[in-house]
């Protein structure tokens, strides 16, 4: 019997539980800052005030393109328990075209 409320009383605490939220940055207007394996930190520019913005990096975290500092870049992200976990960050920088499609030298 005290299994079945210890059950009931936790099913009812996961309820009230609050879920990670998703949400993504824009590209137009931020930049990375530093990078390293486990954080990111960007910049973003809104009304003239620049904010910085933190994010943890982890194993599922998907990487795309060239991800340096100073590169424009769009991060989705999760927010839980205040804190931002990366989901993706793609660079908005324009890729080189393929070799075939250079200008012979």
């Amino acid at each position: 019997m005290k299994i079945r409320r210890l059950f009931v009383a936790l099913m009812i605490a996961g309820a009230f539980a609050l879920p990670a939220t998703s949400k993504n940055i824009n590209a137009s207007n931020v930049t990375i800052v530093s990078i390293d394996a486990h954080t990111l930190v960007v910049s973003r520019t809104i009304k003239g005030k620049t904010e910085l913005l933190h994010f943890i990096l982890n194993t599922s975290t998907v990487l795309k393109g060239k991800l340096d500092v100073g590169s424009k870049v769009t991060v989705h992200y999760t927010t839980q328990h205040n804190e931002n976990t990366a989901t993706s960050i793609q660079s908005r920088e324009p890729n080189p075209p393929p070799r075939d499609a250079r200008l012979p030298k």
